[in-house]
């Protein structure tokens, strides 16, 4: 071969490549997306996409030209791909059944298959830029589904490639019908909890009449909240039984009541016994001052001795000490009677006091109990209204799905072994045997 046709063939090559890697792309997206057209699942509303878009571009290969002979020729050219990462991109169906990204705008998704949305953004980038490129789409979650009716936990679910009726059923907790020993089982708990509930405000209502009762210093009064809750005769039969309690209590609080009184009696006792002999105290004082002065008087006139004097002045002085005991002893009296007297009376108003603060701590229980009791009161009411039917034989189970096709909505008739799609609304009701029957006898003609 020759060095000219050497050169042509190396001229050649690059195009002839280029031209087989365009009918390669061309055919490749083509071929699987034919053959899964049939199988492939379809877009739905909610569907969130990962798009990948790398574009292809042929660039000159300087490593050739730097080597050799023939500068004078055109370099060879390299198919080089890059990421777009302004173009890629988590994506999701918007409702209107489009896939909006830059550039391209809104491109058609719900009811097809992802090769077809892949197919037709592909000819959106050669349309814009003119290049070929390399589309990736990986679907990162489907849109969920719905179950509601007959079942213990309605909601949206998670969806899952191949999911049929009676596992989108099992996700929501089981129907109601199959559900009934779980059922019983949460009811009576309820039950449990509502019959402590009225029990705790029973106790809350008896309490409240006996501070009432203590407070006013009365008999234990009818509770018209007792007696809706737990009807008048039992009512008046446990006010009754609190009724002796708060006289028995009444009856301790009045002895020791009592008690202080008769030790503020005994105080004042001995009060007016140290003042009786005071006043005996100061009487012969008196008469013994008056005694000093004559003996001062007398020995003035040397008619006494000195010592005569000295002992009528002894006799004083002891008799005014004795006096001074006296009186501190007085005062010391006055003084227990002052503090008995302040601590009896302070006695009184602690226990006030506390009867007001316990019935406003009871008020406010009693608030909070009624709420709760309220609140499963109702609890338990709408589970006897909304629990299952005694027997399977009163009804069947029937399932509907309610499905969008672009702008078409649908009610379906299911079984359990159906498969679902995304965004599927699962209906679960319960409907008379008969009526299951002949309707589906209908349905079959």
């Amino acid at each position: 071969m020759t060095r000219n046709d050497r050169f042509e063939a190396r001229r050649c090559r690059p195009r002839s490549l280029g031209v087989l890697a365009a009918l390669l792309l061309a055919i490749s997206p083509m071929a699987p997306g034919a053959a899964r057209a049939g199988t492939e699942p379809l877009l739905r509303v909610g569907d969130r996409l990962k798009v990948t878009i790398f574009e292809m571009m042929e660039v000159p290969d300087t490593s050739e030209a730097d080597k050799g002979a023939q500068r004078e020729a055109p370099s060879p050219l390299l198919q080089t791909v890059y990421p777009r990462v302004d173009l890629s991109g988590e994506y999701t169906v918007e409702p209107g059944g489009t896939v909006v990204l830059p550039l391209f705008g809104a491109i058609e998704a719900v009811g097809r298959p992802a090769s077809a949305f892949k197919a037709d953004l592909g000819e959106a980038f050669d349309r814009l830029f003119h290049r070929r490129c390399n589309i990736t789409i990986s679907m990162l979650q489907r849109a969920p589904i719905y179950v509601v009716g007959a079942v213990r936990n309605p909601g949206s679910f998670a969806y899952a490639p191949g999911l049929m009726v009676i596992q989108a059923v099992a996700l929501a907790g089981g129907d109601m019908e199959n559900g009934t020993p779980a059922q019983a089982i949460e009811t009576t708990r309820e039950h449990e909890r509502r019959d402590g509930a009225r029990d705790r405000l029973k106790g809350l209502f008896v309490r409240k009449a006996v501070l009432i009762a203590e407070r006013d210093g009365t008999a234990v009064a009818q509770a018209p909240a007792l007696r809706d809750l737990i009807g008048a005769d039992a009512s008046t039969a446990l006010l009754a039984g609190e009724q002796r309690m708060a006289q028995l209590r009444a009856k301790n609080q009045a002895s020791a009541r009592a008690t202080k009184e008769r030790a503020i009696v005994a105080v004042q006792d001995e009060i007016d016994l140290l003042r009786q002999r005071m006043a005996n105290f100061d009487a012969q004082i008196k008469v013994r001052g008056e005694r000093l002065k004559m003996m001062e008087a007398l020995f003035a006139r040397q008619v006494v001795e000195n010592e005569r004097v000295a002992d009528v002045r002894r006799d004083y002085v002891d008799m005014e000490g004795r006096r001074r005991d006296i009186e501190i002893s007085l005062l010391q009296a006055e003084q227990r009677q002052d503090n008995a007297k302040k601590a009896l009376e302070q006695s009184e108003l602690e226990r006030r006091l506390n009867l007001e603060r316990d019935l406003a701590q009871v008020e406010g229980e009693i608030q909070q109990a009624e709420r709760a009791y309220a609140a499963l009161n109702a609890t338990t009411a709408l589970m006897a209204r909304t629990g299952p039917a005694p027997s399977r034989e009163a009804g069947a189970l029937v399932y509907d799905v309610v499905r969008r096709t672009g702008d078409v909505t649908e009610s379906l008739r299911a079984a359990e072994l159906d498969a679902l799609e995304p965004g599927d609304v699962l209906r679960v009701r319960v409907a008379p045997a008969e009526r299951v029957k002949a309707t589906d006898q209908v349905a079959e003609k």
